[in-house]
């Protein structure tokens, strides 16, 4: 059955118990109750959503709450009905008292999100205790981000993981991924890098974006166990970006560019790059920006290279901060103006940038807008270094020889 397929959207509001007509009910039997059901999956996968409602509308007119709970989510989603969550809660909230275990999920998110209804926590994690009860995946996804994430429970991270794991047992790929992350941390459970790397191939297989960019990074950087491989990182990357990951379009956008994993395309690369500014994701803003300043690959555009840039930035990026300070001091699309370069350089390392500590380390050994200083430009490596900075370590020892060199 694909009755879940539309669970996405979960915007809801007080409950309603409503009864069919006695002669609706009647009039269908099992079997075309069953046909009903059947012409609704179909419809769900040729996306005919008035279709699809009137299908749900009928099975409702029984009382059967997989329609009950199909209009619901057209009301929520806002695909074949106008969107309203008040008629949204209403609906959820018919399909709960049929004992519908994903809809008294999404009745509980509505208290949750304060959708429709005051806004009530302890309620929340009550009816999501009930739906998990009762099986529900999702509830059971719910329970662990909120004793992860301290809403209407105290924090407990080990809770927290045993909640993920019922949900990725019960098979919600957002269990899945959570589980994978709380083994490459070791929160709440012992760092596994295995298990970490499994969890998230798990979720990916079931198209969760998340997870898929996680494995994307695994594979660049070769963390957790895995060795680097720019070609399975790309995969990983680009199904990620398919699924959405508002993350994962910039780093498949600069795979494209630099022809990491994949022929070098910079259509496409400017393809993703643009897509991550549609959702303002802060690298896809600050790299596209610093295109137009370069003015490499499009038409030369300073003004909108800059604002850009300085978009990132206001949003809290020390990522922008360091590319706005190389085109300071290299003069790329700006007129060179080391000062601000320092000054960029110093307010993106104060935010824990490694690369900005180490430019400001090369600054400080070349004399680059600043004193030559070699103290400074060692203090500034190994600060980097400390924010696993790996190119930091051969300046660090090469200045540290040039020292004791010297020295002598």
């Amino acid at each position: 059955m694909k009755y879940g397929i539309l669970l996405g959207a979960f915007l809801l509001s007080p409950l309603l118990v409503s009864a069919p007509a006695a002669a609706q009910s009647e009039a269908l039997d099992a079997d075309a109750i069953q046909k009903l059901k059947d012409e609704a999956d179909k419809l769900i996968d040729q996306n005919e959503h008035e279709k699809l409602v009137k299908v749900y509308r009928q099975l409702a007119d029984v009382n059967d709450p997989i329609g009950v709970n199909g209009v619901a989510i057209a009301y929520s989603n806002g695909e074949g009905l106008d969107k309203d969550p008040k008629e949204a809660f209403r609906w959820f909230s018919r399909a709960a008292a049929l004992k519908h275990p994903p809809a008294i999920t999404s009745v509980g998110l509505s208290y949750e999100q304060g959708d429709g209804v005051d806004k009530d926590l302890e309620e929340a994690n009550r009816l999501y205790q009930k739906a998990a009860a009762l099986g529900d995946a999702r509830a059971m996804y719910f329970l662990g981000l909120n004793y992860q994430q301290a809403i209407g429970f105290e924090k407990d991270l080990t809770e927290a993981q045993k909640w993920f794991q019922m949900g990725a047992n019960a098979g919600n790929g957002s269990s899945m991924f959570q589980l994978g992350s709380a083994y490459q941390d070791g929160e709440g459970v012992e760092k596994d890098d295995v298990k970490s790397v499994y969890w998230y191939t798990k979720a990916a297989s079931l198209d969760n974006g998340a997870a898929s960019f996680a494995l994307g990074s695994i594979y660049e950087f070769g963390t957790n166990g895995v060795s680097r491989n720019d070609d399975v990182a790309f995969i990983w990357y680009k199904k990620a970006a398919e699924l959405g990951d508002r993350d994962a379009f910039n780093n498949l956008a600069a795979f494209y560019e630099d022809g990491r994993g994949t022929e070098k395309n910079i259509e496409k690369a400017l393809k993703w790059y643009r897509k991550g500014v549609e959702v303002e994701e802060e690298y896809a803003m600050a790299n596209l920006g610093m295109i137009y300043l370069n003015g490499e690959h499009v038409k030369k555009d300073v003004k909108k290279g800059e604002a850009l840039i300085n978009k990132a930035i206001e949003a809290g990026s020390s990522y922008a901060m360091v590319k706005l300070a190389v085109a300071y001091e290299d003069g790329i699309g700006l007129e060179t103006d080391r000062g601000k370069s320092t000054k960029l350089l110093r307010e993106a390392a104060g935010m824990d940038n490694a690369l900005a500590m180490r430019y400001l380390g090369i600054n400080y050994e070349e004399g680059i807008g600043v004193l030559k200083d070699y103290n400074t430009a060692k203090s500034w490596y190994e600060k980097a270094i400390a924010e696993g900075d790996s190119e930091a370590e051969g300046l660090y020892d090469l200045l540290v020889k040039k020292m004791a060199k010297k020295a002598e």
